[in-house]
């Protein structure tokens, strides 16, 4: 997973918005107000130039951009009102991880090719929505999936290397901080989703979770 100019201006898009409350309604349904929000972001910013903490054979953890959103992730599932969301949050979570490591070994990388649509450091937060929407259209699943989809996406891949092919990669969990492809999906799996909502809420009405 790498990072783009593109992830860094839509992240501070994110920033913009919840500062001036015109994500007030997203916040609300993912237990979230906004000053803890930007706490959130800016704890993310600055932890992300810490130290990586090793964790086993070559793979670490990055602070700001694997712990605390991971951290976050796992609070909203812990306080999901039914145990059925919850189940829907993992389940979204390991179908996103199952198709971005696939979409990672069947999609080309280069910009040059025919087939190359989508950059692969937002191709996360489109299947982590799309998922999200098909197993339960929360807003909630779709930050789960994109944080932890991509996290798992990364240790799948580490598994792969060191077990398959008997390689010690060094792979860094959430490696470019709040830039990261893991903040980004996550992020990026709320706005869309958010999008999605607001177009199925104005068609079947009704507020969607």
């Amino acid at each position: 997973m790498y990072i783009t100019d593109l992830g860094i201006l839509s992240l501070i898009i994110v920033t913009a918005l919840i500062y001036l409350g015109f994500l007030h309604r997203v916040l609300d349904r993912m237990r979230l107000t906004k000053v803890q929000a930007l706490v959130i972001l800016l704890a993310m910013l600055v932890a992300g130039f810490l130290p990586n903490i090793p964790i086993y054979a070559g793979l670490s953890l990055n602070i700001g951009g694997a712990l605390i959103p991971i951290g976050v992730a796992l609070y909203l599932i812990f306080t999901a009102d039914e145990a059925g969301e919850k189940r829907r949050a993992v389940i979204t979570s390991v179908v996103v991880a199952v198709l971005v490591f696939l979409s990672e070994k069947l999609l080309p990388r280069e910009p040059s090719s025919q087939f190359f649509l989508l950059d692969p450091l937002f191709m996360p937060a489109v299947i982590a929505a799309l998922t999200a929407y098909l197993l339960g259209r929360s807003r909630r699943s779709a930050f789960i999936g994109g944080v932890f989809g991509v996290i798992l996406t990364d240790v799948f891949a580490w598994l792969e290397n060191l077990f398959l092919y008997q390689l010690h990669v060094p792979i860094v969990l959430g490696s470019t901080g709040i830039y990261g492809a893991a903040v980004i999906g996550g992020v990026g799996a709320v706005l869309l989703a958010e999008l999605v909502g607001e177009i199925v809420e104005r068609l079947l009405g009704g507020p969607q979770a």
